[in-house]
């Protein structure tokens, strides 16, 4: 079956970022035509978007590459993690859903990618393109973000913390954010979008992205209204005043952490970043029967220290060429912001997936 818009009983066991109203919110800012299949327990994402001007959602930026067609995207928009979605088929069915993705969009004459895939999806979608095509498609190394797995449902979090060190500092900056008469206060979505866009305008700017306050109220306004359900929001407050945010989005057993915002200039040194990202939600995880955190992407060692875990995500492209010096280049400066145990774990998972491609016949 193939829609237009989000389907009833869509299945979405992956990742927030399958989940029907997460895709309803991407579909609303109307860039670009959707479409969604499904048959034999498992989704397909579609989006034919060729005036998107997002840098990370263009084909040509996100591989490097002088090929600027339009492609079909596979997978899903904004999201920056896009699984294989619902139960695990043979290739050659995902692959009847990739052809008839492409049937649905005859203007891309057969051109696709998958961006965002985590590292034990690539072989599937492989796997899936060579039972289209009989060709073996490019894969690419574009990001990698981090997950707490497992959080406790019980005890004191910090207990799954490896290190003594970090056990400590855990125990540490909560204290000094209790010490410095802050408040953390889990808020309603409303709150954010009354308050909170300066805030990550801020965060935005801090990164090189430029965005208009009253555009960025408008996006959380529209997440308000979509996904307020799913949503889980803390923010900090000096006496009435907010400074900081993070907002969040409840599915299934899986909270994914969406944005964060700062007034940089009101901070007091309290660990205020740390309390939001990770103290904050992991509190309302154990208290709610979440099982684990999606982080997303940077500050990795930040996040590693308190208990997540870093993966590699992908793009898979037929018509490009596999290259390992590219996968090494980014690979590299991902492992050069690690703690040692956490870059051993994200070297092997690398290597693995390299092995598999060499195996598979693939051209790395």
């Amino acid at each position: 079956m193939i829609s237009s818009a989000v389907p009833s009983g869509w299945s979405h066991p992956g990742s927030f970022y399958s989940s029907p109203n997460w895709l309803r919110f991407v579909d609303s800012d109307g860039v670009g035509r959707p479409a969604y299949l499904t048959g034999g327990g498992a989704g397909l994402v579609a989006h034919y978007a060729p005036d998107d001007g997002h840098p990370d959602y263009r084909f040509e930026t996100l591989v490097d590459s002088e090929d600027d067609r339009a492609r079909l995207l596979l997978g899903g928009r904004r999201g920056f993690c896009s699984p294989v979605i619902g139960s695990r088929l043979p290739p050659s069915a995902l692959a009847e859903l990739m052809g008839a993705a492409l049937e649905a969009f005859p203007e891309v004459r057969g051109l696709w990618w998958w961006p965002y895939l985590p590292s034990e999806d690539v072989p599937h979608v492989v796997a899936a393109a060579r039972s289209l095509t009989g060709e073996t498609p490019g894969v690419h190394l574009v990001d990698a973000d981090c997950v707490v797995q497992q959080v406790p449902a019980d005890g004191p979090f910090e207990s799954k913390l490896a290190k003594s060190r970090d056990r400590t500092n855990w125990r540490r900056e909560w204290r000094r954010f209790v010490e410095s008469g802050l408040e953390l206060r889990q808020v309603s979505i409303d709150e954010i979008v009354a308050c909170g866009a300066p805030l990550l305008q801020q965060v935005e700017l801090k990164y090189g992205n430029e965005h208009e306050e009253e555009n960025l109220r408008a996006t959380l306004g529209r997440q308000a209204r979509i996904l307020g359900e799913e949503a889980v929001a803390h923010a900090v407050f000096d006496g009435s005043r907010m400074t900081g945010y993070s907002l969040g989005y409840r599915s299934g057993r899986e909270l994914a952490l969406r944005s964060v915002g700062l007034d940089y200039g009101a901070l007091r040194n309290a660990a205020e970043y740390a309390v939001l990202l990770v103290h904050g939600p992991v509190r309302f995880a154990q208290e709610n029967g979440v099982e684990s955190l999606h982080l997303g992407t940077r500050s990795y060692e930040v996040k590693c220290r308190r208990g997540a875990r870093v993966r590699g995500l992908w793009a898979v492209a037929p018509g490009t060429t596999t290259s390992k010096e590219g996968i090494e280049e980014l690979a590299g400066s991902v492992l050069a912001q690690l703690p040692a145990t956490d870059a051993a774990a994200f070297r092997s998972e690398i290597d693995a997936v390299l092995a598999l491609l060499l195996v598979k016949g693939g051209q790395a």
